[in-house]
């Protein structure tokens, strides 16, 4: 036979855990205060155990009051989860609308008491209100932290968003079972703090992963880009071959001409600035057509695009031809050469049809160059 939980017990490891996790987050803080989102997280824990205490010994009020404050305290510390990632995200933390979901779970604890004074019925009443109240801020934060953001999310964000989810089963069970036995236990507080034992570390541990988590990411990212114009590297091009070997797609194989010219006329830095500035301006043009940008190495560059047809893809090879302009970009004049080719259907990688590319660049250059061969 099971006996009931001990409800004192839970909530004081709930307590622990919440404290243990504050200071975590402070102490993070205090070595990264550029930080600010790791505050927001940390209060959050503390604001919770706050709660856990208010609610075992009280807040000096009378009981509704208790009821609607430590309510408020719990809907507070979801809300501040939320205004911690969004503040990791680079927005506004606290728009005004967040007020809203505080505001309905205050008023659902405070409001049966208030139109029915006295009434046996109406703490209870105001329970239920108010835990269908943190079920529904927690669903707001849950879909705040994911509003957009689900294919794109890293794993911590979508399990600290799943974990919040994960309460609400919870807050549904423990007002059915307040309604069918309200004088075996108190179910209100009880679910939600079993719950606690298997959520709790759960979502804590996934914000301390949020921002590692970003760091990777950035690290991966790094090495997928060229150090000096920001483009994709040969890395990237080889990770996202398959993707790219679409019969849809063109190769523009890029050189720019007489570069070793430009670099012992004007100098490296110059040189530099001139592969900047065109990788640049090719890349804003990849991202318009929905196609990549990669520097191959030294002044050799490839845009994959997608393009309709041969006439489609010489259209496009020719806009980028054009693109060197030292009216705009105050640079040494220089031109470009350009060998064009397909992905046929048969091609198996990128490799067959870069060497076509390759194969056309060597008769543009061999025509005279600033031109496009295919």
């Amino acid at each position: 036979m099971f006996s009931t939980p001990d409800l004192p017990t839970l909530s004081l490891c709930s307590l622990l855990a919440s404290s243990a996790y504050a200071v975590i987050f402070m102490v993070l803080w205090g070595r990264r205060r550029r930080d600010t989102y790791l505050l927001d997280w940390g209060a959050s824990s503390a604001i919770y155990a706050l709660a856990l205490i208010g609610f075992a010994f009280g807040y000096g009020l009378p009981p509704w009051g208790n009821n609607a404050v430590g309510h408020g305290i719990v809907a507070s510390s979801d809300l501040l989860i939320l205004s911690g990632m969004r503040r990791f995200d680079g927005r506004r933390p606290f728009p005004a609308w967040m007020l809203i979901p505080l505001a309905a779970t205050m008023i659902g604890a405070t409001l049966p008491p208030a139109v029915a004074p006295g009434q046996p019925g109406a703490l209870l009443v105001s329970r239920v209100l108010g835990s269908a109240m943190l079920g529904a801020c927690m669903l707001i934060c849950a879909a705040g932290i994911m509003a957009g953001r689900w294919r794109s999310a890293s794993l911590p964000r979508r399990i600290v968003a799943l974990t919040l989810l994960a309460y609400i089963p919870g807050y549904l069970i423990s007002i059915g079972m307040q309604i069918y036995a309200p004088m075996r236990a108190n179910f209100l507080a009880l679910v939600p703090m079993l719950q606690d034992q298997v959520l709790l570390g759960s979502l804590n541990l996934a914000l301390l992963a949020t921002p590692w988590e970003r760091a990777q990411r950035a690290l991966r990212e790094s090495a997928l880009r060229d150090g000096l114009t920001g483009v994709w590297n040969r890395t990237a091009l080889k990770q996202h071959e398959a993707e790219l070997a679409r019969p849809a797609n063109s190769l523009l194989l890029i050189d720019i001409d007489h570069f070793k010219t430009v670099n012992d006329t004007y100098g490296h830095a110059a040189g530099d600035a001139v592969l900047i500035a065109f990788a640049s301006r090719i890349q804003a043009l990849a991202v318009e057509r929905g196609g990549v940008f990669v520097r191959l190495g030294g002044d050799e560059f490839v845009l994959i695009a997608p393009t309709a047809d041969d006439a489609a893809a010489c259209s496009l090879a020719e806009q980028v031809r054009f693109m060197p302009d030292p009216v705009v970009t105050g640079l040494p004049p220089y031109s470009i050469s350009i060998g064009l080719a397909r992905v046929n259907r048969d091609d198996a990688g990128l490799s067959l049809a870069l060497a076509r590319a390759d194969r056309s660049l060597y008769r543009a250059k061999a025509s005279g160059r600033d031109q496009v061969a295919a």
